[in-house]
């Protein structure tokens, strides 16, 4: 394992904690980076943000999913696809 590949994992476990799976507004589901109060690859806009879709390749605004609420497909269905990792 060379240097790189050991310091970009490590940042992918920091990042990983803040894994959070979305709904954007055309139903996509997938998993995001979400950090509270920033946004690293997204604008903000509330509770909301604006960010590329890696399911159906566009941008839209997404919203996060309710774990308690939501069903265990579509925790699946955004489980499945991560958009791009922070490197």
């Amino acid at each position: 394992m060379t240097f790189v590949t050991a310091t970009r994992s490590k940042l992918g476990a920091v990042f990983a904690r803040f894994d959070r799976p979305v709904r954007c507004s055309a139903g996509h589901l997938f998993t995001t980076i979400w950090i509270p109060g920033g946004s690293l690859k997204a604008v903000r806009l509330g509770r909301r943000r604006y960010q590329r879709c890696p399911v159906g390749r566009h941008w839209a605004t997404v919203e996060r999913l309710d774990r308690d609420s939501a069903s265990a497909e579509d925790l699946a269905a955004a489980a499945a696809v991560h958009d791009l990792r922070i490197p």
